[in-house]
């Protein structure tokens, strides 16, 4: 009863104080919130269960590359065939090939989608059963198998309207009638968060044979077998497949790591980043509320004299205090659940491509009771301290006129100013690589630039011919030079492109592998040990003018660059500097190796460098060949770049005016052939900085926020500091002191506590930010200019925060501040 009495009365004595009461409250809602939306998206994303079957057994295996152990690689198809067949601590183990694009045709519009390739033993080895139908028979992974696809819940909605009959219906998949057995269950996906169908692997010899490593292998552990029984087994198996396999096995290794970490493990750093930063946010709001309650117990002197002197002990007072901080904190609690839900659509709508399941976040019953209890913590953190310094002196009227003045309220503002140092710094590193990554040059003109993509579909255009060399071996069909060329004419036609032009990936998209090649009558040096290699592009003429690139040396590819014309070649200047440092390139003579029917190319030209993977990587070497002077036979591993072009056009156009047109002109060539990915070659370059932009985005927020209330509580210190030394003030001003030496005293008494929290935050910081090191570009973690630029910015803003008391204070009538008690 006396505890309800303790609410009923903390309560009345709150809303009789409204101001106090609001700023307390909008600073918990501000730390609280925050921490709820982060913590729901943490919960989501890194703590909630994979949606498999006890996904704590389930482990993906990798091969490691001869000494570098940290470098994960997907897996042969013999290695796995081997540990699936030899290993004895997994029940199960499949294979997925991650990227299988499709194109899907029907009597509607034509379109791309994302697949899998998964063994039969995939599904079984996950645990999810689908929502209709079956998983794949062990029979359907052999070639010459009837064709069958599991589709995705949402494809099932898209195509078939949720049709419950769907399964035995067809789906024409790269030009082949393929037969539906099975809808997987909403929101299913496995690393590809796109994907919209799942396909039998299919295993042949040539898959067998071949060395590239691109499965990703997964195992169910046996019950009672640990990570580290695996990884020995494991271990033991990849040097007994070095010992039969030399050529293909030696030096590699094997990894062991469970899924959860092999999905989530380059999230939980920056989101634990972004935890961190917003417990700072609470922590600095938590020493706001008690420099407040501090003053308001100075204020209730009278109060806390009578109830002592009519029989209150240290515990009834304390426990007043509490329950006034109780009831402070659960209304933060309540108005920050508000900000939180409104946190989190900010979160999801700005955040990077990556991080699974963010869509599911909400304020579900876990993130509740986060809450919950975050506020009964933050009652303690801010109200314990003012609570325990009244109630434990003896003289309780004095304690609360005199402690609260510097015993308390100096630490609490230095500990806001460090904690807001470190949080001004990390985003300011963040801000600071952002700005550098914005700044860099792409090398080309990404205004006005349009792209859309094609990918033939392999079953048409390709045909498998054998094996050679541990690859095995694919003849294009000539009829894609022509594809290409058709549609590139039309494109040209189109009103409102300028300029039209077609390489295998657009720039800033990726993709880009290296080739080896060699110079016609330059033995190798001592210097180049490894082999010659640079990035491999086949071009449609007019692509440099399109992009806006220079020609430096020599001439641009020309429709007359024909099979049956001389072979030619254009390199980059990267390719120039590095292997003609000292002379000119032009006219001299390469063979590209990995194919068979390859024949040598004249260099006829040198142009300026594009960046063609990520932004923040230097201009690699590069060749670019006419796409009509491609080999048609070639090792299977580069199948996907031969069967797929990327179409730029500079336009005077809007794209969303443009896309019809742009679809009627693919059609006129080949309806059944789906236009895919078009976007502007800005949002291109957006997509490249969504990532940091998501984390400095957030971590500015916090940051100003914390700024905020710093100087908040600042400037809320030294004002009741100022009016405790009303009387101290009228004196000194009385014996002839001016309103510059009352200035410069109460600044001087404001900026020590300042300082010393500045020199705090920013040895904090120095140590803290280390962790930001994976995320910033062109900044070190320590980078002077962001530690000095942060650390001028708050000293302004905490010499604002303290001017405005001291200006009051020069102010003080000295006969009204002599009779002030």
């Amino acid at each position: 009863m006396n505890v309800f009495q303790d609410f009923r009365y903390g309560l009345r004595l709150l809303l009789k104080r409204p101001v106090f009461t609001a700023v307390a409250v909008a600073s918990l809602a501000l730390g609280i919130g925050a921490n709820s939306a982060i913590f729901s998206v943490v919960n989501t994303v890194l703590l909630r269960s994979l949606p498999f079957q006890d996904p704590d057994r389930l482990v993906m295996i990798w091969e490691t590359p001869p000494n570098r152990p940290e470098d994960f690689n997907g897996a042969t198809v013999s290695n796995y065939l081997a540990w699936k067949e030899q290993s004895q601590v997994f029940d199960t183990m499949g294979a997925v090939q991650f990227g299988w694009p499709v194109n899907l045709s029907s009597e509607n519009t034509p379109e791309r989608a994302q697949g899998q390739r998964f063994s039969a033993t995939f599904f079984p080895t996950l645990g999810v059963q689908p929502v209709l139908g079956r998983w794949f028979l062990p029979e359907e992974d052999r070639v010459g198998a009837p064709l069958v696809v599991v589709i995705g819940h949402r494809l099932w909605q898209r195509r078939f309207a949720g049709d419950p009959g769907v399964i035995g219906k067809t789906l024409r998949i790269d030009g082949q009638e393929t037969s539906i057995v099975g809808v997987m269950p909403p929101g299913f996906t496995f690393f590809v968060e796109e994907a919209d169908l799942w396909m039998p692997f299919r295993f042949a010899n040539f898959n067998i044979q071949s060395r590239s490593r691109y499965l990703g292998v997964m195992a169910r552990l046996k019950p009672g077998v640990s990570l580290q029984q695996a990884q020995t087994e494991m271990a033991g198996l990849a040097g007994r497949l070095a010992l039969s396999n030399p050529e293909m096995n030696k030096g590699w290794s094997v990894k062991v790591q469970p899924v959860h970490q092999a999905f989530l493990g380059g999230l939980r750093t920056p989101l634990l980043v972004l935890l961190g930063a917003v417990g700072f946010v609470l922590l600095i709001a938590c020493a706001n509320v008690a420099n407040l309650l501090l003053a308001q117990a100075a204020a209730r002197q009278r109060e806390i004299a009578i109830r002592t002197a009519i029989g209150a002990g240290r515990w009834r007072l304390l426990r007043q205090f509490l329950a006034e901080s109780l009831l402070l904190s659960l209304a933060g609690a309540a108005l920050g659940l508000g900000l939180a839900y409104g946190g989190l659509k900010l979160v999801i709508m700005i955040h990077p491509g990556y991080m699974p399941r963010l869509q599911e976040a909400g304020l579900d019953a876990r993130v509740l009771g986060f809450t919950l209890l975050i506020a009964m913590g933050t009652a303690l953190l801010f109200g314990l301290l003012p609570a325990w310094l009244i109630a434990r002196s003896p003289h309780l009227r004095e304690a609360a006129s005199q402690r609260h003045s510097g015993a308390a309220s100096g630490p609490l503002v230095a500990v806001q100013v460090a904690l807001a140092v470190v949080l001004l710094i990390g985003a300011g590193l963040m801000i600071h690589s952002f700005a550098k990554l914005h700044g860099i040059d792409p090398g080309f003109r990404t205004r006005n630039l349009l792209t859309f993509q094609i990918r033939l579909a392999r079953q048409q255009y390709a045909e498998d011919v054998g094996a050679s060399g541990g690859f095995h071996i694919v003849r294009l069909s000539p009829r894609i030079g022509e594809f290409h060329n058709q549609v590139w004419r039309r494109l040209q036609a189109v009103t409102g492109v300028e300029s039209a032009a077609a390489i295998t990936y657009a720039p800033l998209g990726g993709g880009v592998g290296g080739f080896v090649f060699t110079i016609e009558g330059r033995p190798r040096s001592d210097s180049e040990k490894e082999s010659l290699q640079a990035g491999y592009h086949p071009v449609t003429p007019n692509l440099f003018r399109t992009l806006g690139v220079p020609l430096l040396r020599g001439r641009d590819f020309t429709e007359k660059d024909g099979v049956e014309a001389p072979w030619v070649v254009i390199i980059n200047q990267a390719l120039a500097r590095r292997y003609w440092p000292k002379e000119d390139p032009l006219g001299q003579r390469i063979r590209i190796q990995p194919f068979p029917d390859e024949r040598p190319r004249e260099i006829v030209g040198v142009v300026g460098d594009i960046r063609h993977g990520w932004i923040a990587r230097e201009p690699e070497p590069q060749m670019y060949v006419a796409h009509l002077q491609q080999p048609l036979v070639y090792q299977a591993r580069l199948s996907e770049p031969r069967l797929q072009m990327t179409y730029l056009m500079r336009t005077t156009t809007p794209l969303t005016l443009l896309t019809p047109a742009l679809r009627r002109a693919v059609a006129e060539v080949d309806p059944n052939q789906p236009l895919f990915a078009l976007r502007t070659m800005d949002q291109y370059l957006a997509e490249q900085v969504r990532e940091p932009r998501f984390y400095m985005l957030l971590l500015g927020i916090f940051a100003g926020v914390a700024l905020a209330l710093a100087a908040v509580g600042i400037y809320g210190v030294m004002a009741y500091s100022v009016a405790q030394r009303t009387h101290e003030i009228g004196i000194r001003m009385a014996l002839g002191a001016t309103a510059i030496h009352v200035l410069r005293l109460v600044l001087r008494q404001g900026m020590l506590l300042v300082l010393a929290g500045a020199a705090a935050g920013i040895a904090g910081a120095y140590a803290l930010t280390r962790v930001l090191g994976s995320q910033l570009y062109g900044v070190t973690a320590g980078d002077p200019a962001t530690f000095a630029g942060v650390s001028a910015v708050l000293l302004a803003v905490a010499l604002l925060a303290c001017y405005l008391p001291a200006r009051r204070a020069t102010r003080v009538d000295p006969t009204v501040a002599l009779r002030h008690e």
